[in-house]
């Protein structure tokens, strides 16, 4: 027979010793989060840059997040104009909490990338960007969480019709360090991660940041 589960929370248990109140625990957090950030940023660009740190829950970031072309601000105005939203991956799409009113698209699910990327020898988040690139990534906020070849693909493309600015967080060890060095390069709007570290969440938490002003 099973046993009755005991009160719960359980008294004295990690839960009632440890836990606080969820609203307790964000405003703690991205307060640290702030904290880490000190100096180096003010305004719309600590909050952005703090939201990552929070979302990451690593503090060594802060040494390798790069900014220019005030993308905190240039996103956030042309967000409230309603600028469309592109990503690569679902996963970016998953994290973001404020969807509604915005139109999104991504790559990767972009009807016919399939086909495309088995054309040009090349993946399904590069082709989608291709495929939406006039309609969501030109004059849109652009947020690349997983796949450097979208990176690589839309810096092909920014130079024809470019975004508003670019959140590039695509980690790994084969084109992700060198894919986001050329966007540094490249006079974009832009926010990263150098190096071979990031990730989906750290994009749609930058995403987050920027629909919350």
């Amino acid at each position: 027979m099973r046993a009755s589960l005991t009160p719960w929370p359980v008294p004295g248990g990690f839960l009632e010793r440890l836990g606080r109140p969820p609203e307790e625990i964000e405003a703690r957090s991205r307060e640290m989060a702030h904290a880490l950030v000190g100096q180096r940023w003010q305004g719309a660009e600590a909050d952005l840059v703090a939201g990552i740190i929070y979302a990451a829950g690593d503090p060594s970031l802060v040494d390798l997040i790069r900014l220019a072309g005030d993308p905190a601000n240039q996103a956030r105005r042309a967000l409230a104009r309603g600028a469309p939203l592109l990503v690569d991956v679902d996963m970016v799409a998953a994290g973001i909490r404020r969807r509604a009113g915005h139109r999104l698209a991504v790559a990767v699910a972009t009807p016919g990338a399939d086909v495309l990327a088995r054309q040009c020898g090349t993946t399904r988040a590069a082709a989608g960007m291709r495929l939406r690139w006039e309609e969501f990534g030109a004059g849109g906020v652009v947020a690349i969480g997983n796949a450097p070849t979208a990176l690589l693909a839309l810096l092909d493309l920014a130079p024809i019709s470019p975004p508003v600015c670019v959140i590039a967080t695509c980690p790994g060890f084969q084109l992700a360090a060198a894919a986001k060095a050329a966007l540094i390069s490249s006079g974009l709007s832009h926010l990263t991660v150098i190096g071979n570290r990031g990730g989906s969440a750290l994009a749609a938490a930058a995403i987050n940041v920027l629909l919350e002003g």
